[in-house]
């Protein structure tokens, strides 16, 4: 007996040394990884409006693209992850109020770290979706940039982000990337403005936002975002008004009603009618991918 409590004891003492050691290496890579720091060679100047009219484009597109969603109603971020194997993270207070980056960054320092993700001293930024905010048109960035030069000061203390074990090792192993820079092309000029009148063009750079969490084929990922597939595939049945309908006023074809809090229609709710006919028009035209059963 004395001899079989001795070896599982070697066992368990063996594992535990195993995870110990796998934390540590974890850590050591995530730690190495995030103490990076990264260039912007990307050459570009802005020419940020101030017009009433260009500041709510810039309302519409933060809210399009669900700014709000991470950093708070106003903007001023909050606390967005606390957990004990996660971490504690806060997110960016956009605004120009104490502790914001609206006060700390010119108009092209704040373009870079949406499009980007680094920071003026180079250290990156952690968490950023970099897969559709590096669509945002130069024109669009400007007006997006004029409505965060509006809103309302917020002054914000909050303390350094810290990251759990989990989500170390998740990023350790590629599981969760949380650094954009490390997936974003810096020499990559930003994309020139992009007419409405050249329809599936216009509705391609629209669907960005879709592909965010529908994925880059539009084939829903039910597994982390419940994200149904988009593709003609799985709505071929429906039409234009059916597509507008579920858009804007969140009801399927069959009279079942979309989550907001899942499908935020109330947002999306916001593009005009030529919008929402370009993306449908574009949706058309990508590749069907079969409907899993």
């Amino acid at each position: 007996m004395k001899r079989v409590l001795k070896w599982i004891g070697i066992v368990v003492g063996g594992l535990l040394g195993l995870i110990i050691l796998l934390g540590a290496g974890a850590y050591t890579v995530s730690a190495s990884r995030l103490n990076r720091t990264y260039e912007v060679t990307a050459n570009f100047t802005l020419n940020v409006p101030n017009d009433p009219e260009s500041v709510a484009a810039g309302e519409k597109l933060a809210a399009t693209y669900l700014c709000g969603e991470c950093h708070g109603e106003n903007l001023a971020g909050q606390m967005f992850v606390d957990d004990p194997t996660f971490g504690v993270v806060y997110s960016a207070n956009l605004t120009a109020g104490e502790n914001g980056i609206g006060a700390a960054y010119s108009d092209e320092e704040i373009a870079r770290v949406i499009w980007y993700g680094v920071k003026p001293d180079g250290s990156p930024t952690v968490g950023m979706p970099p897969e559709f905010h590096q669509a945002i048109h130069i024109s669009d960035m400007e007006k997006l940039i004029a409505y965060l030069r509006s809103v309302p000061p917020v002054d914000t203390d909050y303390p350094p982000s810290s990251y759990g074990p989990m989500l170390r090792v998740m990023h350790a192993t590629n599981q969760f990337p949380l650094i954009p820079a490390e997936r974003v092309d810096a020499s990559q000029p930003p994309l020139d403005p992009i007419s409405p009148e050249e329809t599936l063009a216009y509705g391609e750079y629209l669907s960005a936002i879709c592909a965010h969490c529908h994925m880059a084929d539009f084939a829903g990922d039910t597994a982390m975002f419940g994200s149904p597939n988009i593709t003609p595939a799985a709505i071929g049945t429906w039409t234009e008004a059916d597509f507008l309908r579920a858009v804007t006023e969140g009801v399927r074809p069959d009279g079942s009603l979309l989550d907001p809090k899942e499908m935020p229609w109330e947002t999306f709710s916001r593009y005009s009618d030529e919008d929402l006919q370009a993306l449908w028009a574009y949706l058309q035209t990508v590749e069907p991918v079969p409907v899993e059963e």
